[in-house]
């Protein structure tokens, strides 16, 4: 459900830093940063983990990516 590429878009709708939204899921901004990159990847229970933090459900998640879409869009 969240790749790295998700994984940004989703901090960049919530205008969150990496370390805060790292923080979400107890892990640094720099490894937030690496899942952003593709350099790692994100593990089931961290995806868990910010999947209730930030309560996420498909609908949602389509949405926020729907979000992202259209200010991208915007501001090109």
């Amino acid at each position: 459900m969240i790749d790295g590429s998700t994984f940004r878009k989703l901090r960049e709708v919530y205008r969150m830093t990496r370390e805060d939204f790292g923080a979400l899921m107890n892990v640094t901004g720099r490894f937030v940063s690496y899942v952003e990159s593709g350099d790692r990847k994100l593990p089931q229970h961290r995806a868990d983990m910010l999947v209730r933090e930030l309560d996420l459900t498909p609908e949602k998640l389509a949405r926020l990516m729907a979000i992202y879409n259209e200010t991208t869009i915007q501001t090109q």
